[in-house]
Protein backbone atom coordinates (compact mmCIF):
# COMPACT_ATOMS: atom_id res chain seq x y z
CA UNK A 1 0.00 0.00 0.00
CA UNK A 2 1.12 3.81 -0.89
CA UNK A 3 0.81 6.24 1.63
CA UNK A 4 0.13 9.71 1.05
CA UNK A 5 -0.45 12.91 2.51
CA UNK A 6 -0.33 17.06 2.51
CA UNK A 7 -0.48 18.91 5.64
CA UNK A 8 -0.13 22.48 5.19
CA UNK A 9 0.33 25.34 8.37
CA UNK A 10 0.84 28.20 8.63
CA UNK A 11 4.49 27.90 6.91
CA UNK A 12 4.85 24.27 7.71
CA UNK A 13 4.86 21.76 4.84
CA UNK A 14 4.94 18.16 4.93
CA UNK A 15 4.83 15.25 2.60
CA UNK A 16 4.81 11.55 2.71
CA UNK A 17 4.77 9.24 -0.61
CA UNK A 18 6.08 6.94 -2.65
CA UNK A 19 5.31 8.32 -6.43
CA UNK A 20 4.45 6.29 -8.81
CA UNK A 21 7.03 4.54 -10.89
CA UNK A 22 9.30 3.71 -8.12
CA UNK A 23 7.45 0.49 -7.46
CA UNK A 24 9.81 -0.97 -9.58
CA UNK A 25 12.84 0.43 -7.45
CA UNK A 26 11.52 -0.33 -3.83
CA UNK A 27 8.50 -2.95 -4.44
CA UNK A 28 4.91 -2.34 -4.00
CA UNK A 29 4.59 -4.09 -0.75
CA UNK A 30 4.14 -0.76 1.11
CA UNK A 31 7.64 -1.01 3.10
CA UNK A 32 8.89 2.19 1.30
CA UNK A 33 7.96 5.68 1.88
CA UNK A 34 9.92 8.93 1.15
CA UNK A 35 9.30 12.04 3.64
CA UNK A 36 9.97 15.55 3.06
CA UNK A 37 9.63 19.11 4.69
CA UNK A 38 9.95 22.83 4.36
CA UNK A 39 9.22 24.89 7.28
CA UNK A 40 10.18 29.29 7.89
CA UNK A 41 10.38 29.96 11.06
CA UNK A 42 11.03 33.32 12.82
CA UNK A 43 13.29 34.16 15.74
CA UNK A 44 11.89 36.37 18.39
CA UNK A 45 13.85 36.49 21.63
CA UNK A 46 17.32 37.76 20.17
CA UNK A 47 15.61 40.69 18.24
CA UNK A 48 14.37 42.27 21.78
CA UNK A 49 17.41 41.63 23.79
CA UNK A 50 19.95 42.67 21.01
CA UNK A 51 18.12 46.05 20.85
CA UNK A 52 18.09 46.41 24.76
CA UNK A 53 21.70 46.96 23.86
CA UNK A 54 21.32 50.50 22.41
CA UNK A 55 19.60 51.61 25.56
CA UNK A 56 22.14 51.35 27.94
CA UNK A 57 24.99 52.92 25.44
CA UNK A 58 23.78 55.70 24.23
CA UNK A 59 24.33 57.89 27.33
CA UNK A 60 21.09 60.40 27.79
CA UNK A 61 18.41 58.01 26.96
CA UNK A 62 18.31 56.36 30.11
CA UNK A 63 19.31 57.08 34.20
CA UNK A 64 19.36 54.97 36.98
CA UNK A 65 17.97 56.50 40.48
CA UNK A 66 17.36 54.71 43.47
CA UNK A 67 14.71 55.65 46.49
CA UNK A 68 17.27 56.44 49.59
CA UNK A 69 16.38 55.24 52.87
CA UNK A 70 16.27 58.78 54.74
CA UNK A 71 17.48 57.33 57.82
CA UNK A 72 20.47 55.11 56.86
CA UNK A 73 21.21 57.06 53.58
CA UNK A 74 21.27 53.55 51.45
CA UNK A 75 18.73 52.25 48.72
CA UNK A 76 17.81 49.51 51.43
CA UNK A 77 14.01 50.31 51.89
CA UNK A 78 12.35 49.12 55.13
CA UNK A 79 9.08 50.77 54.61
CA UNK A 80 5.21 50.59 54.53
CA UNK A 81 3.60 51.74 51.00
CA UNK A 82 1.95 54.44 52.41
CA UNK A 83 5.46 56.02 53.61
CA UNK A 84 7.87 55.55 51.43
CA UNK A 85 10.71 58.09 51.02
CA UNK A 86 10.63 60.54 48.41
CA UNK A 87 12.12 59.68 45.30
CA UNK A 88 14.24 62.42 43.43
CA UNK A 89 13.41 63.05 40.00
CA UNK A 90 16.21 61.72 37.55
CA UNK A 91 18.42 64.79 35.97
CA UNK A 92 18.24 63.98 32.48
CA UNK A 93 20.83 66.35 30.82
CA UNK A 94 19.48 68.65 28.14
CA UNK A 95 18.59 67.27 24.64
CA UNK A 96 19.14 66.72 21.88
CA UNK A 97 22.71 66.11 22.45
CA UNK A 98 25.57 65.99 19.73
CA UNK A 99 28.55 63.51 19.24
CA UNK A 100 31.35 65.45 20.37
CA UNK A 101 29.41 66.21 23.98
CA UNK A 102 29.17 62.06 24.40
CA UNK A 103 32.96 61.42 23.62
CA UNK A 104 34.82 63.65 26.84
CA UNK A 105 36.42 62.18 29.35
CA UNK A 106 33.34 61.17 31.14
CA UNK A 107 32.97 58.66 28.42
CA UNK A 108 37.16 58.11 28.47
CA UNK A 109 37.01 60.00 25.27
CA UNK A 110 35.73 56.99 23.68
CA UNK A 111 31.83 57.58 23.89
CA UNK A 112 29.21 55.30 22.26
CA UNK A 113 26.55 56.42 19.24
CA UNK A 114 24.15 52.76 18.94
CA UNK A 115 21.51 53.02 16.11
CA UNK A 116 19.28 50.17 15.04
CA UNK A 117 18.20 49.69 11.36
CA UNK A 118 14.87 51.00 10.89
CA UNK A 119 14.15 48.51 8.45
CA UNK A 120 15.40 45.84 10.67
CA UNK A 121 13.64 42.60 10.32
CA UNK A 122 13.01 39.59 12.66
CA UNK A 123 15.54 37.24 11.39
CA UNK A 124 14.32 34.50 9.45
CA UNK A 125 14.85 30.41 9.28
CA UNK A 126 14.19 28.25 6.32
CA UNK A 127 14.33 24.50 6.33
CA UNK A 128 13.38 21.19 4.49
CA UNK A 129 14.41 18.28 4.89
CA UNK A 130 14.05 15.29 2.30
CA UNK A 131 14.17 11.43 3.30
CA UNK A 132 13.72 7.58 2.34
CA UNK A 133 12.50 4.99 4.97
CA UNK A 134 12.71 1.24 3.87
CA UNK A 135 11.11 -1.64 6.43
CA UNK A 136 14.01 -4.23 6.34
CA UNK A 137 12.02 -6.65 8.32
CA UNK A 138 13.14 -8.03 11.91
CA UNK A 139 10.59 -5.20 12.88
CA UNK A 140 13.54 -2.60 11.98
CA UNK A 141 13.13 -0.04 9.77
CA UNK A 142 16.10 2.20 7.84
CA UNK A 143 15.70 5.69 7.37
CA UNK A 144 18.26 8.06 5.18
CA UNK A 145 17.32 12.03 5.66
CA UNK A 146 19.14 15.31 4.08
CA UNK A 147 18.98 17.95 6.12
CA UNK A 148 19.39 21.97 5.05
CA UNK A 149 19.11 25.36 7.41
CA UNK A 150 19.79 28.52 6.53
CA UNK A 151 19.40 31.90 7.35
CA UNK A 152 20.58 35.24 5.25
CA UNK A 153 19.25 38.03 7.82
CA UNK A 154 20.47 37.27 11.36
CA UNK A 155 21.13 39.98 13.69
CA UNK A 156 24.29 41.24 14.01
CA UNK A 157 25.96 44.81 14.89
CA UNK A 158 28.53 46.65 12.93
CA UNK A 159 30.97 49.54 14.48
CA UNK A 160 30.86 51.64 11.52
CA UNK A 161 33.97 53.48 13.55
CA UNK A 162 36.61 51.22 13.25
CA UNK A 163 39.75 52.28 13.99
CA UNK A 164 41.86 53.71 11.09
CA UNK A 165 45.87 52.02 10.98
CA UNK A 166 46.08 52.20 6.71
CA UNK A 167 45.35 54.90 5.04
CA UNK A 168 46.68 57.81 7.36
CA UNK A 169 50.05 56.37 7.76
CA UNK A 170 49.46 55.47 11.11
CA UNK A 171 50.71 51.67 10.72
CA UNK A 172 53.96 52.51 8.66
CA UNK A 173 54.92 54.98 11.28
CA UNK A 174 54.02 52.49 13.94
CA UNK A 175 56.35 50.15 11.97
CA UNK A 176 59.06 52.69 12.04
CA UNK A 177 58.82 53.12 16.12
CA UNK A 178 58.67 49.67 16.52
CA UNK A 179 61.83 49.45 14.02
CA UNK A 180 64.06 51.84 16.48
CA UNK A 181 63.17 49.89 19.49
CA UNK A 182 64.50 46.60 18.47
CA UNK A 183 67.86 48.13 17.05
CA UNK A 184 68.18 50.65 19.89
CA UNK A 185 65.79 50.37 22.74
CA UNK A 186 62.63 52.09 24.47
CA UNK A 187 64.92 55.24 24.58
CA UNK A 188 65.16 55.70 20.81
CA UNK A 189 61.82 55.43 19.77
CA UNK A 190 61.44 58.86 18.44
CA UNK A 191 65.69 58.41 17.28
CA UNK A 192 67.48 60.58 14.70
CA UNK A 193 69.99 59.16 11.89
CA UNK A 194 73.50 59.46 13.24
CA UNK A 195 76.50 57.63 13.49
CA UNK A 196 75.72 55.67 16.47
CA UNK A 197 72.27 55.09 14.59
CA UNK A 198 72.86 54.86 10.89
CA UNK A 199 69.68 52.43 10.54
CA UNK A 200 67.26 54.53 12.57
CA UNK A 201 63.66 55.19 10.87
CA UNK A 202 62.90 58.81 12.14
CA UNK A 203 59.36 59.25 12.82
CA UNK A 204 56.76 61.35 10.95
CA UNK A 205 53.02 60.89 12.75
CA UNK A 206 53.64 58.97 16.54
CA UNK A 207 56.31 62.60 17.25
CA UNK A 208 54.17 64.73 16.66
CA UNK A 209 51.96 67.16 18.72
CA UNK A 210 48.59 65.14 17.95
CA UNK A 211 50.26 62.09 19.88
CA UNK A 212 53.56 62.20 21.58
CA UNK A 213 53.61 60.11 24.99
CA UNK A 214 56.32 57.69 23.29
CA UNK A 215 58.30 57.42 26.79
CA UNK A 216 55.26 56.30 28.55
CA UNK A 217 54.17 52.45 28.97
CA UNK A 218 50.72 52.53 27.71
CA UNK A 219 52.24 53.96 24.37
CA UNK A 220 55.45 51.76 24.52
CA UNK A 221 53.90 48.42 25.37
CA UNK A 222 51.63 48.20 22.78
CA UNK A 223 54.64 49.28 20.11
CA UNK A 224 56.66 46.54 21.27
CA UNK A 225 53.75 44.15 21.39
CA UNK A 226 53.14 44.43 17.78
CA UNK A 227 49.13 45.70 19.03
CA UNK A 228 49.14 48.66 16.45
CA UNK A 229 45.43 48.48 16.57
CA UNK A 230 45.23 48.80 20.45
CA UNK A 231 47.92 51.42 20.26
CA UNK A 232 44.84 53.30 18.10
CA UNK A 233 42.93 52.88 21.13
CA UNK A 234 45.14 53.72 23.50
CA UNK A 235 45.69 57.63 22.26
CA UNK A 236 41.84 57.86 21.81
CA UNK A 237 40.74 56.65 24.98
CA UNK A 238 43.55 57.69 27.17
CA UNK A 239 44.90 60.50 25.87
CA UNK A 240 41.78 61.39 24.30
CA UNK A 241 44.38 62.45 21.08
CA UNK A 242 44.41 61.34 17.65
CA UNK A 243 40.56 61.38 16.90
CA UNK A 244 40.76 63.29 13.41
CA UNK A 245 43.07 60.98 12.47
CA UNK A 246 42.52 57.36 13.82
CA UNK A 247 38.10 57.81 13.37
CA UNK A 248 35.82 58.46 11.06
CA UNK A 249 33.78 60.13 12.94
CA UNK A 250 35.92 62.14 15.36
CA UNK A 251 33.36 63.06 17.39
CA UNK A 252 32.52 59.31 18.82
CA UNK A 253 34.63 57.00 19.49
CA UNK A 254 32.04 53.30 18.77
CA UNK A 255 29.38 53.97 16.01
CA UNK A 256 27.47 50.86 16.57
CA UNK A 257 24.83 49.83 14.43
CA UNK A 258 22.44 46.95 15.09
CA UNK A 259 20.73 45.42 11.47
CA UNK A 260 20.37 42.07 9.60
CA UNK A 261 24.28 41.99 8.64
CA UNK A 262 24.70 37.64 9.35
CA UNK A 263 23.78 34.28 7.86
CA UNK A 264 24.22 30.59 8.27
CA UNK A 265 24.18 27.26 7.03
CA UNK A 266 23.56 24.04 8.05
CA UNK A 267 23.48 20.87 6.01
CA UNK A 268 23.43 17.64 7.69
CA UNK A 269 23.41 13.75 6.67
CA UNK A 270 21.24 11.46 9.01
CA UNK A 271 20.51 8.30 9.21
CA UNK A 272 18.94 5.89 11.63
CA UNK A 273 17.87 2.46 12.26
CA UNK A 274 14.78 1.40 14.90
CA UNK A 275 13.37 -1.81 15.63
CA UNK A 276 9.99 -1.75 17.29
CA UNK A 277 9.50 -3.31 20.76
CA UNK A 278 9.33 -7.45 19.70
CA UNK A 279 10.44 -10.34 21.15
CA UNK A 280 12.16 -8.49 24.04
CA UNK A 281 13.99 -6.67 21.96
CA UNK A 282 13.65 -2.78 21.09
CA UNK A 283 16.36 -0.08 20.10
CA UNK A 284 17.41 2.30 17.97
CA UNK A 285 20.55 3.96 16.94
CA UNK A 286 21.38 7.18 14.99
CA UNK A 287 24.30 8.85 13.38
CA UNK A 288 24.52 12.82 12.01
CA UNK A 289 27.00 14.14 9.71
CA UNK A 290 27.08 17.82 10.03
CA UNK A 291 28.23 21.19 9.14
CA UNK A 292 27.05 24.27 10.64
CA UNK A 293 28.92 27.24 8.71
CA UNK A 294 28.37 30.81 10.24
CA UNK A 295 29.79 34.10 10.25
CA UNK A 296 27.84 35.34 13.85
CA UNK A 297 28.43 33.04 16.81
CA UNK A 298 25.57 33.74 17.82
CA UNK A 299 27.00 32.74 21.49
CA UNK A 300 25.98 35.52 23.35
CA UNK A 301 22.68 37.59 24.44
CA UNK A 302 23.11 40.87 23.17
CA UNK A 303 23.88 39.50 18.97
CA UNK A 304 26.35 42.28 18.75
CA UNK A 305 28.73 39.95 16.90
CA UNK A 306 31.36 42.68 16.25
CA UNK A 307 33.71 42.00 13.43
CA UNK A 308 37.64 42.28 13.37
CA UNK A 309 37.80 44.03 10.21
CA UNK A 310 34.46 45.30 8.52
CA UNK A 311 36.36 45.07 5.09
CA UNK A 312 36.99 41.52 5.68
CA UNK A 313 33.67 40.05 7.22
CA UNK A 314 34.37 36.69 4.91
CA UNK A 315 37.04 35.98 7.93
CA UNK A 316 33.83 35.47 10.36
CA UNK A 317 32.28 32.50 7.89
CA UNK A 318 33.66 29.57 9.44
CA UNK A 319 32.15 26.65 11.58
CA UNK A 320 29.70 27.66 14.15
CA UNK A 321 30.53 27.53 17.71
CA UNK A 322 28.16 25.06 18.34
CA UNK A 323 28.77 22.51 15.76
CA UNK A 324 29.43 18.82 16.30
CA UNK A 325 30.77 16.98 13.17
CA UNK A 326 29.79 13.49 13.99
CA UNK A 327 27.14 12.41 17.01
CA UNK A 328 26.16 8.67 17.40
CA UNK A 329 23.47 7.96 19.39
CA UNK A 330 22.05 4.20 21.05
CA UNK A 331 19.51 3.38 23.12
CA UNK A 332 18.28 -0.26 23.86
CA UNK A 333 16.39 -2.26 25.93
CA UNK A 334 16.49 -6.24 26.32
CA UNK A 335 14.44 -8.50 28.37
CA UNK A 336 16.07 -11.50 28.46
CA UNK A 337 14.52 -14.77 27.44
CA UNK A 338 13.62 -16.62 30.78
CA UNK A 339 10.50 -17.24 32.78
CA UNK A 340 6.83 -17.78 32.34
CA UNK A 341 5.69 -17.17 28.64
CA UNK A 342 9.44 -16.78 27.39
CA UNK A 343 12.31 -18.88 25.20
CA UNK A 344 13.74 -20.49 28.69
CA UNK A 345 11.47 -21.56 31.67
CA UNK A 346 8.33 -20.64 29.99
CA UNK A 347 6.35 -23.00 31.89
CA UNK A 348 7.46 -21.90 35.20
CA UNK A 349 5.26 -21.59 38.60
CA UNK A 350 4.83 -18.29 40.45
CA UNK A 351 8.23 -18.83 42.53
CA UNK A 352 10.69 -19.81 39.72
CA UNK A 353 9.20 -17.24 37.87
CA UNK A 354 9.89 -14.58 40.32
CA UNK A 355 12.78 -15.93 40.61
CA UNK A 356 14.65 -16.20 37.08
CA UNK A 357 11.81 -14.21 35.30
CA UNK A 358 11.35 -10.25 34.54
CA UNK A 359 14.84 -9.06 33.90
CA UNK A 360 15.87 -6.52 31.49
CA UNK A 361 19.14 -4.79 30.37
CA UNK A 362 19.19 -1.38 29.14
CA UNK A 363 21.74 1.13 27.68
CA UNK A 364 22.24 4.76 26.16
CA UNK A 365 25.59 5.27 24.40
CA UNK A 366 26.30 8.40 22.82
CA UNK A 367 29.66 9.17 20.48
CA UNK A 368 30.67 12.67 19.16
CA UNK A 369 33.53 14.67 17.77
CA UNK A 370 33.67 17.31 19.89
CA UNK A 371 33.80 21.24 20.40
CA UNK A 372 35.25 23.26 17.46
CA UNK A 373 38.12 25.27 18.52
CA UNK A 374 39.99 28.62 16.63
CA UNK A 375 44.45 28.70 17.39
CA UNK A 376 43.87 32.34 18.49
CA UNK A 377 46.15 34.94 18.76
CA UNK A 378 44.11 37.88 20.42
CA UNK A 379 46.02 41.15 20.43
CA UNK A 380 44.98 44.03 18.57
CA UNK A 381 46.86 43.79 15.69
CA UNK A 382 44.60 44.96 12.98
CA UNK A 383 41.79 46.12 15.44
CA UNK A 384 41.52 47.04 18.79
CA UNK A 385 41.77 44.81 21.51
CA UNK A 386 38.11 44.69 22.28
CA UNK A 387 37.21 43.55 18.74
CA UNK A 388 39.52 41.09 18.08
CA UNK A 389 39.47 37.94 20.91
CA UNK A 390 38.43 35.81 17.74
CA UNK A 391 41.43 36.76 15.70
CA UNK A 392 43.00 33.50 14.99
CA UNK A 393 47.13 33.14 15.13
CA UNK A 394 49.46 31.93 12.01
CA UNK A 395 51.30 28.66 11.14
CA UNK A 396 53.68 27.43 8.26
CA UNK A 397 51.65 24.01 8.80
CA UNK A 398 48.48 22.60 6.64
CA UNK A 399 44.90 21.95 7.61
CA UNK A 400 46.02 18.19 7.59
CA UNK A 401 49.40 18.88 9.72
CA UNK A 402 47.28 20.98 11.78
CA UNK A 403 44.50 17.88 12.87
CA UNK A 404 47.01 15.67 13.84
CA UNK A 405 47.81 17.70 16.12
CA UNK A 406 44.49 17.00 18.06
CA UNK A 407 43.74 14.69 20.54
CA UNK A 408 44.09 13.63 24.33
CA UNK A 409 47.94 13.79 25.37
CA UNK A 410 48.79 12.57 29.24
CA UNK A 411 51.75 13.72 30.32
CA UNK A 412 53.12 14.15 33.94
CA UNK A 413 53.46 17.76 33.52
CA UNK A 414 49.41 17.83 32.23
CA UNK A 415 46.82 16.46 29.94
CA UNK A 416 47.02 18.30 26.39
CA UNK A 417 44.43 18.44 23.55
CA UNK A 418 47.22 20.03 21.37
CA UNK A 419 50.22 17.57 21.43
CA UNK A 420 53.08 19.09 23.66
CA UNK A 421 55.36 18.91 21.28
CA UNK A 422 54.79 21.56 19.88
CA UNK A 423 54.45 24.22 22.94
CA UNK A 424 57.30 25.48 25.12
CA UNK A 425 57.33 23.17 27.70
CA UNK A 426 60.98 21.20 28.31
CA UNK A 427 59.08 17.25 28.02
CA UNK A 428 62.48 15.84 28.59
CA UNK A 429 62.22 17.18 32.81
CA UNK A 430 58.47 16.93 32.38
CA UNK A 431 58.49 13.38 31.89
CA UNK A 432 61.82 11.99 33.53
CA UNK A 433 63.02 15.25 35.79
CA UNK A 434 66.40 16.18 35.74
CA UNK A 435 68.74 19.30 36.25
CA UNK A 436 68.46 21.86 34.83
CA UNK A 437 70.71 25.09 35.44
CA UNK A 438 71.95 23.41 38.73
CA UNK A 439 68.53 22.78 39.80
CA UNK A 440 66.98 19.21 40.16
CA UNK A 441 63.88 18.70 39.30
CA UNK A 442 61.14 15.97 39.91
CA UNK A 443 59.21 14.65 37.34
CA UNK A 444 55.90 16.72 36.56
CA UNK A 445 57.63 19.47 36.46
CA UNK A 446 56.57 22.58 33.84
CA UNK A 447 59.98 24.53 32.44
CA UNK A 448 60.20 25.70 29.05
CA UNK A 449 62.15 25.03 26.39
CA UNK A 450 64.02 28.37 26.28
CA UNK A 451 65.07 29.61 29.33
CA UNK A 452 63.92 32.81 30.35
CA UNK A 453 60.81 32.64 28.29
CA UNK A 454 56.89 31.92 29.50
CA UNK A 455 56.28 27.93 29.88
CA UNK A 456 53.31 26.64 28.48
CA UNK A 457 52.63 28.98 25.60
CA UNK A 458 52.87 28.44 21.96
CA UNK A 459 54.82 31.05 20.46
CA UNK A 460 57.45 33.67 21.12
CA UNK A 461 58.59 36.79 19.43
CA UNK A 462 55.60 39.58 19.29
CA UNK A 463 58.45 41.93 21.75
CA UNK A 464 61.38 42.96 19.70
CA UNK A 465 63.80 43.16 22.44
CA UNK A 466 63.19 39.80 24.11
CA UNK A 467 64.83 37.14 22.47
CA UNK A 468 65.06 34.35 20.86
CA UNK A 469 62.01 34.52 18.71
CA UNK A 470 61.24 30.44 18.26
CA UNK A 471 61.31 27.81 19.92
CA UNK A 472 62.77 23.96 18.97
CA UNK A 473 59.35 22.55 17.44
CA UNK A 474 57.35 25.99 17.35
CA UNK A 475 54.53 25.92 14.31
CA UNK A 476 52.02 28.79 15.57
CA UNK A 477 53.49 32.45 15.51
CA UNK A 478 52.09 35.72 16.62
CA UNK A 479 50.23 38.04 13.19
CA UNK A 480 51.95 40.93 12.51
CA UNK A 481 51.10 44.69 12.62
CA UNK A 482 48.16 45.31 10.91
CA UNK A 483 47.59 41.82 9.50
CA UNK A 484 45.10 38.65 11.21
CA UNK A 485 45.72 35.08 11.17
CA UNK A 486 45.94 32.67 8.31
CA UNK A 487 44.40 30.03 10.18
CA UNK A 488 40.82 28.75 9.45
CA UNK A 489 38.45 29.42 12.56
CA UNK A 490 36.72 26.44 14.40
CA UNK A 491 37.68 23.91 11.60
CA UNK A 492 39.60 21.61 15.00
CA UNK A 493 37.52 19.61 16.98
CA UNK A 494 38.59 18.71 20.36
CA UNK A 495 38.37 15.63 22.34
CA UNK A 496 36.36 12.71 21.06
CA UNK A 497 33.15 12.25 23.77
CA UNK A 498 32.21 8.78 24.82
CA UNK A 499 29.63 8.13 27.65
CA UNK A 500 27.52 4.89 28.56
CA UNK A 501 25.03 4.17 30.59
CA UNK A 502 23.00 1.28 31.45
CA UNK A 503 20.96 0.06 33.62
CA UNK A 504 19.67 -4.03 34.98
CA UNK A 505 16.10 -4.22 36.16
CA UNK A 506 14.18 -7.08 37.73
CA UNK A 507 10.88 -7.04 37.81
CA UNK A 508 8.87 -9.25 40.65
CA UNK A 509 5.32 -10.03 39.95
CA UNK A 510 3.22 -10.03 42.89
CA UNK A 511 -0.33 -10.44 41.46
CA UNK A 512 -1.86 -10.00 38.16
CA UNK A 513 -2.10 -6.00 38.86
CA UNK A 514 0.92 -5.31 40.84
CA UNK A 515 4.57 -6.26 40.59
CA UNK A 516 8.20 -4.83 42.54
CA UNK A 517 10.75 -3.26 40.56
CA UNK A 518 14.58 -3.53 41.42
CA UNK A 519 16.87 -1.45 39.17
CA UNK A 520 20.59 -1.03 39.36
CA UNK A 521 21.65 2.16 37.23
CA UNK A 522 24.93 2.98 36.19
CA UNK A 523 26.12 6.67 34.28
CA UNK A 524 29.55 6.93 32.96
CA UNK A 525 29.81 2.87 33.03
CA UNK A 526 33.51 2.56 32.10
CA UNK A 527 34.26 5.65 34.16
CA UNK A 528 35.95 7.83 31.30
CA UNK A 529 37.21 11.23 31.74
CA UNK A 530 35.96 12.82 28.74
CA UNK A 531 38.17 16.06 28.60
CA UNK A 532 36.64 19.05 27.10
CA UNK A 533 37.25 22.67 26.20
CA UNK A 534 34.65 24.14 28.57
CA UNK A 535 33.84 27.13 29.84
CA UNK A 536 33.03 30.82 28.64
CA UNK A 537 35.06 31.34 25.67
CA UNK A 538 37.03 28.60 26.23
CA UNK A 539 37.81 27.32 22.92
CA UNK A 540 39.24 30.95 22.05
CA UNK A 541 40.81 30.82 25.35
CA UNK A 542 42.66 27.71 25.91
CA UNK A 543 43.78 27.78 22.34
CA UNK A 544 45.43 31.60 22.49
CA UNK A 545 49.24 30.90 21.63
CA UNK A 546 50.53 33.66 24.18
CA UNK A 547 48.74 31.45 26.94
CA UNK A 548 50.47 29.32 29.85
CA UNK A 549 48.27 27.18 29.60
CA UNK A 550 47.89 26.47 25.54
CA UNK A 551 46.15 23.78 24.46
CA UNK A 552 45.83 22.31 28.08
CA UNK A 553 42.97 20.34 29.42
CA UNK A 554 41.66 22.47 32.20
CA UNK A 555 38.59 20.21 33.23
CA UNK A 556 35.88 17.10 32.61
CA UNK A 557 32.42 18.22 32.48
CA UNK A 558 30.01 18.35 35.58
CA UNK A 559 26.80 17.06 33.87
CA UNK A 560 25.60 13.38 34.28
CA UNK A 561 26.86 12.68 31.05
CA UNK A 562 30.32 13.67 31.32
CA UNK A 563 30.88 13.43 35.42
CA UNK A 564 32.98 10.15 37.17
CA UNK A 565 30.94 6.78 37.36
CA UNK A 566 27.60 7.02 39.66
CA UNK A 567 25.74 3.59 40.48
CA UNK A 568 22.30 4.01 42.19
CA UNK A 569 19.79 1.14 43.18
CA UNK A 570 16.26 2.21 43.26
CA UNK A 571 12.83 0.29 44.16
CA UNK A 572 9.16 0.89 43.31
CA UNK A 573 6.40 -1.12 43.77
CA UNK A 574 3.73 -0.60 40.82
CA UNK A 575 0.37 -1.04 40.29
Amino acid sequence: EVAAFLEYDDRLIQFAQLPDGLGTLFGSDGRTVIRGGYRMSYVNDQLVVSQQNSVGLNDGLSATVSALNPATGTANLNARASALPTIPTPAFRNLPRSFATNNTATQNFFGTVFAIDPDLQTPRIEEYNFGIQREIGWQTALEVRYVHGRSNNLVRGLDLNQVRIFDNGFLADFNRARNNIALYGNAQVNCTVSAARPDCQPLQLLNTAAFGGLTSGSVLNPIRAGDVGQLAFVYLSQAGVGNSVLLHNPNTGVADLLTNGAKYRYNALQTEIRRRFSDGLTFQANYTFQKSLTDAPGTGQTRFEPLIDNAQQDLEYATADTDTTHVFNLNTIYELPFGRGKRFFGGANGVTDRILGGWQVTSIIRLDSGTPFSITDPRGTLNRAGRSARQSAFTNLSKDELKKLVGVFREPCGVFFINPEVININLDVCRNGGVVSGVTHAVGTLLPRVPGTTAGVASLGYDPLTGPKTFPGQVFFNVAPGQTGNIERNFLSGPTFFNWDASIIKNIRITESTRFQIRAEAFNVLNRANFGIIGANAQFVQANINSATFGRLLQTPTTTTGAPRVIQFAGRFEF
